[in-house]
């Protein structure tokens, strides 16, 4: 797939777009028992420690060129990295039917105030998908970005207009008090809640960050870009939540627009905006299955995930939500603390003499990293230990903590002691 590159302000946009979503804010409204004064500040620290996590994660791909599951080689090996790759697909179904699943609830809602088959939660979970399916065959034309930069402009206004609905008092009150009382264990649940939605955007940033003109505007566009938007989209689902105690704020403010005569720009929002956040799922859904087969035809399995995703949105359970985003931090969490300790402290950000492509240099035992694979699973052992024990740092700090320091002393003493057999 050939594509132009993409300037600061268009990775910048294209991380704001992808922030622009239903799924965000009802993602806010998890945080209700934190308070608003808790919540404000669980959603910032959220979103700077998982945004330097991502950001940091996209050096490697705009300085070398390669995506995201081809960068965990680094650490899995050539064939390690084949389980990373299934996984990554299987999260990117999951956030791809949840978004289309929500947005056929909310669409139904607004559509209530539309009619006829405006009111049908499948018709919005198809016409979403087939927005989304649409989006695909832009990929690798140069007018992608002037068309995307366009739409996330619009976005942006009518995200305007609702920040406008959702802080006035008038519609949504705030109950007092702002501060509650909240144990040191629960905030750093909610924490792992919050860092869960930028870390689950980490095993696909590589898939853009490579399209990049600079390593810089790739780090800042999607620090600013995601962080921003991303953070602003927790508050209004936060500030919704603690108003009303709606655990669906995102349906709640679209069902307010629609009778505020403003049914048209929630159509509008609900279609946008999913089809942005929607479409990175299917692409790099394409990229980590490449990195399985190059044989793997893109468009086709853009098509094949897309067509996959409405059928499950019809029937999914928007239940599980809470659960999903736990499981994405348990297994990508401590992946990518080993890819940037590897990275950036052992490596020192150089990687000449590998090839991405054919693999050369990345073989290790029979193409598997053992090292990096026995890490990997005592990472995500932590996390989930970590959230059970409740300890001091929530699952998802004391994970990457664990896991890096781990696997940089397990990589010094594997260099180590072949230093000692060649001596000998």
């Amino acid at each position: 797939m050939q594509h132009a590159r993409m300037k600061s302000f268009a990775v910048s946009m294209m991380w704001a777009g992808i922030a622009i979503s239903v799924a965000e804010i009802w993602a806010g409204s998890l945080l209700g028992k934190a308070g608003l004064v808790w919540g404000l500040i669980i959603i910032v620290a959220g979103h700077v420690l998982g945004g330097l996590m991502l950001s940091a994660t996209g050096c490697i791909g705009s300085r070398y060129r390669i995506t995201a599951m081809q960068s965990t080689r680094l650490v899995l090996g050539n064939k390690g990295s084949i389980l990373p790759s299934l996984l990554n697909v299987l999260q990117l179904v999951g956030w791809a039917t949840i978004m289309l699943a929500l947005s056929g609830e909310i669409g139904m809602q607004v559509g209530a105030h539309l009619g006829g088959i405006f009111q049908s939660r499948i018709f919005w979970i198809v016409l979403v998908g087939a927005g989304t399916l649409a989006w695909t065959l832009l990929v690798g034309e140069k007018k992608l970005q002037w068309v995307h930069t366009l739409v996330i402009v619009g976005l942006l206004g009518l995200t305007g207009l609702l920040s406008w609905i959702a802080l006035n008092p008038a519609h949504y009150p705030l109950q007092r008090p702002f501060l509650l009382p909240i144990s040191w264990a629960d905030r750093m649940v909610y924490l792992d809640l919050v860092i869960a939605m930028p870390i689950s955007w980490v095993p696909l940033i590589s898939d853009y960050s490579r399209l990049a003109e600079s390593e810089r505007g790739a780090f800042w566009g999607s620090f600013i870009g995601y962080g921003l938007m991303s953070s602003w989209m927790y508050v209004i689902g936060l500030v919704v939540c603690l108003a009303t105690g709606t655990d669906d704020p995102a349906t709640n403010i679209m069902g307010l627009m629609g009778t505020m005569g403003l049914a048209v720009p929630a159509a509008i929002l609900v279609f946008a905006s999913t089809v942005t956040s929607d479409f990175p799922d299917i692409y790099s859904s394409a990229c980590s299955l490449m990195n399985i087969s190059p044989r793997i035809k893109p468009h086709y399995t853009m098509w094949g995930t897309g067509i996959l995703t409405i059928l499950l949105a019809m029937v999914f359970d928007l239940s599980k939500y809470e659960v999903f985003l736990l499981a994405i931090g348990a297994l990508f969490v401590p992946l990518f603390a080993m890819l940037l300790t590897e990275y950036f402290l052992i490596r020192r950000q150089d990687l000449s003499g590998l090839d991405f492509d054919t693999g050369k240099g990345l073989e290790f035992t029979g193409g598997f990293r053992l090292v990096g694979l026995l890490v990997w699973v005592l990472g995500a052992t932590t996390f989930f230990l970590a959230q059970k024990l409740q300890f001091p740092l929530g699952g998802s700090l004391t994970s990457f903590v664990v896991t890096a320091v781990v696997y940089y002393l397990a990589c010094r003493f594997v260099v180590q002691r072949a230093a000692w057999e060649e001596a000998a």
